[in-house]
């Protein structure tokens, strides 16, 4: 039980992957190994002509993105490579492609799924201590870099580059918050972006805006919210309650006003337009 408690507490994946809810979570949804947000090259006009496969195949549009920017045989590391959708993609082409992730569970799930594919199982700051070497002609950050320290992240990703790299560039894809009050705090503001990028010399070669181009992937999940996940969560809550009428006495009214409150703010494509940027880098250290 000490053990049971120890490892809850801890807040870190200790899980073997099959039982990691996360993996689990998007494998069975999506059936695929990605963790990001999809690329749709042509905008549906209504969510709901949007299928699962649909988004698969957005998803996979994503990663094609980043994999039309490296050429074969150059040395990639995936920087918070999650389920290793990328790597795979990457060395399809014939990349020779390292994964990088602070998550237990992804490592162990990328081993077990694709043994040939280094994995390093560190933070980035903490990658050069855990043995990383600066061995690589381009590192990929695909809507991980908003987890990272700005200053230490970019210190970090300048001396991973190898000495021998004739390209070394960094591709960054992630959205940026526009100004200090967007209501979703996640992503690294803009502006203190690029000023970082100036004080740890990289050279903007390429910043495409894809914003447009991934916000299906957030009207989707709002309307399945709406939809399909807040009414099924309604009918079970009545279902308790109809057969439990005491705890329907105490607890059923502020469990509807909890559920009434609920807002979707975070998955509403306007609020996401009016407060953030996605944007696709391609970087080059000085």
């Amino acid at each position: 039980m000490w053990r049971f408690i120890r490892s809850h507490s801890s807040h870190r994946s200790v899980w073997d992957p099959a039982n990691d809810l996360e993996l689990a979570l998007y494998a069975s949804v999506f059936g695929n190994n990605f963790l990001h947000y999809g690329y749709f090259p042509e905008l549906p006009v209504d969510p709901e002509t949007i299928s699962l496969a649909t988004v698969r195949r957005a998803m996979n549009d994503y990663a094609s993105l980043l994999v039309e920017r490296v050429q074969p045989a150059e040395r990639a590391l995936d920087i918070g490579c999650g389920m290793g959708g990328l790597l795979a993609r990457l060395c399809e082409v014939g990349v020779r492609a390292t994964g990088l992730t602070p998550n237990l569970a992804q490592a162990d799930h990328i081993r077990a799924t694709w043994p040939d594919i280094p994995i390093v199982n560190s933070t980035l700051e903490a990658a050069p201590g855990a043995g990383l070497q600066p061995s690589f002609d381009v590192l990929v950050n695909a809507e991980s870099f908003q987890y990272i320290d700005l200053h230490s992240g970019m210190a970090t990703v300048r001396n991973l580059f190898a000495k021998d790299a004739t390209n070394p560039r960094w591709l960054c894809v992630d959205y940026f918050r526009l100004n200090e009050g967007a209501r979703n705090k996640s992503g690294h503001l803009l502006l203190a972006f690029e000023a970082a990028l100036a004080q740890h010399g990289f050279a903007v070669r390429e910043q495409v805006d894809i914003t447009e181009n991934v916000l299906p992937s957030l009207a989707y999940g709002r309307m399945l919210a709406r939809r399909l996940a807040l009414p099924l969560v309604r009918f079970s809550v009545d279902k308790f309650f109809l057969r439990r009428p005491f705890l329907a006495y105490l607890f059923h009214e502020w469990s509807v006003r909890k559920l009434d409150a609920v807002k979707l703010d975070t998955l509403d494509p306007d609020v996401f337009r009016r407060d953030k940027r996605y944007l696709l880098y391609t970087l080059a250290p000085r």
